[in-house]
């Protein structure tokens, strides 16, 4: 049974309280979280990653994906609001 990542949380916490683009770029997970995402990643480099193990760092690579964006997105507005 797939449960949902610990980063994902953060994320949606940290989204929920509307953060300011400064704020959105300055976002980095937590300690724990970053430790669980290498945890993973050594263990697929291993070659000992679990099926659901392997679906969570799918998850977290989608999730890295989409913060890159949004901060893109914040750097984007706070380049503007500068000119």
């Amino acid at each position: 049974m797939l449960v949902e990542p610990m980063a994902a949380l953060e994320i949606v916490r940290f989204l929920a309280n509307g953060p300011t683009p400064e704020q959105i770029v300055a976002y980095h997970p937590s300690l724990e979280a970053s430790e669980r995402a290498y945890a993973l990643i050594a263990a697929e480099r291993a070659g000992s990653i679990t099926e659901d193990e392997r679906a969570e760092l799918d998850q977290l690579v989608y999730l890295e994906h989409m913060m890159r964006l949004i901060k893109a997105e914040a750097n984007h507005i706070l380049r503007l609001r500068a000119s």
